[in-house]
């Protein structure tokens, strides 16, 4: 075995001749902003495909963190994706579809509501949301060509359904702009 010494790409970066500075929030330096959902209540039956909006962000931040807590909802699992917000903005539908989904599962992919879980770290719990990702504007780790502008919904929708439901779900979201 080798005892290897590996740089990340900003180090790598730093230590070239002339030095390349990285942009802010992509391996630089920024300010890290949080909003939090609040409570979110499990409705008891809810369907497969029934959607929760817990936060809303702009389009080009770059989403550092994503936690995730949940009461007991006794059955049930979430997806924890990106869709177009409900404002109306930018001619997008004002009601929320699971079929309009901009990335269903970036975060996490059926992830169990079954149990009550704390303060969780999703943001790559289904693998599809890498570190290299966490550089990029929201926009583009979700898969989409340009900046559409304005905001996204961070949704769960349930892969599972909530049997019994009526526990409290919350979330909170780290990013820089």
């Amino acid at each position: 075995m080798a005892v290897d010494h590996v740089k990340s790409t900003p180090i790598t970066n730093l230590d070239a001749s002339p030095a390349a500075i990285q942009t802010m929030g992509e391996g630089g330096p920024a300010s890290l902003k949080s909003i939090s959902s609040g409570d979110v209540i499990g409705v008891a039956a809810s369907s497969i495909d029934a959607t929760y909006q817990f936060v809303r962000v702009p389009s080009n931040c770059k989403v550092k963190q994503v936690i995730f807590d949940s009461q007991a909802q006794a059955v049930g699992a979430t997806d924890i994706g990106v869709y177009y917000a409900t404002d109306g903005e930018g001619g997008q539908p004002t009601s929320l579809l699971v079929a309009a989904a901009i990335s269903r599962t970036l975060f996490a992919a059926a992830y169990s509501i079954a149990a009550a879980t704390g303060q969780t770290d999703v943001t790559n719990q289904s693998t599809n949301y890498t570190p290299t990702k966490r550089n990029q504007p929201l926009w583009q780790a979700a898969g989409l060509a340009a900046d559409p502008g304005g905001y996204f919904d961070i949704v769960g929708s349930l892969a599972t359904a909530i049997t019994t439901g009526t526990g409290k779900m919350g979330m909170t979201v780290h990013y820089t702009d």
